[in-house]
């Protein structure tokens, strides 16, 4: 795993340009099982991008990504079939992957109390909030098992208390089940609270300014540390 002993994901130098315009510029990360790891930045510095290319969806122009295990995206709208009920729009690839039916309304069940949302099996995207259905789309994916669930922006259009029992429900696949997550997003003080390592992005030709472990600082400090982590890496650019 190019020397990060442990590691699920490793990017190394990840460059990708669109029509000569660089977006990201030499970015690096890893990420390790049973961690939730953040990548915060301003909008259009290239963390949708990093993803698709972590899924295998786009390559780099230059650099490396190696995956021990299966990555899965979660893209950041929900794409539920509006004419199913949220138990079949979870199970769509379990039932594509011919999946007997007794496992598949298992794996359904246990995502969905995982996720807080067993109440709300029977009804349709419609007839539910924004953030239950943020979830089905992530229960989706996880039923089908990966050792890496990458979010993209989930907590894009949440209310404060559907973005904390999403992020709750997020620290709960990683640190219950073992799973890698890497989410990304805008907002760096609540994301930092629920990560285990935090990556912040600058505006593009993007690169990573800090790199901020968190798993050993109390919740409530970890926004402190990242800002912290920040203001010196802009200190020491301006010298």
């Amino acid at each position: 795993m190019g020397g990060a002993t442990g590691a699920r994901l490793v990017a190394r130098g990840v460059w990708k340009s669109y029509s000569g315009y660089t977006v990201l510029a030499g970015v690096s990360l890893e990420a390790h099982a049973a961690e939730v790891v953040g990548v915060v930045g301003p909008n259009g510095c290239g963390k949708t991008t990093l993803l698709r290319i972590i899924a295998g969806l786009e390559r780099p122009d230059r650099g490396t990504v190696r995956l021990q295990g299966r990555a899965l995206l979660v893209f950041q709208e929900n794409l539920l079939l509006p004419w199913k009920r949220l138990r079949d729009n979870i199970a769509l690839g379990l039932r594509y992957r011919g999946v007997p039916g007794d496992v598949v309304e298992e794996r359904v069940a246990w995502a969905a109390q995982l996720l807080g949302i067993e109440e709300h099996l029977d009804k349709y995207p419609g007839e539910v909030s924004g953030g239950t259905a943020r979830k089905a789309a992530i229960a989706r994916m996880l039923v089908l098992d990966p050792d890496i669930l990458l979010l993209d922006e989930p907590l894009a259009g949440l209310d404060l208390a559907s973005r904390r029992s999403l992020l709750e429900a997020v620290e709960a696949i990683a640190h219950r089940h073992r799973k890698t997550v890497v989410i990304v997003d805008h907002n760096l003080g609540e994301v930092a609270e629920y990560a285990d390592r935090v990556y912040v992005f600058s505006h593009p030709p993007t690169r990573v300014e800090a790199e901020v472990k968190l798993s050993d600082t109390p919740r409530e400090e970890r926004p402190a540390r990242v800002y912290e982590a920040l203001s010196r890496a802009y200190r020491g650019r301006r010298r």
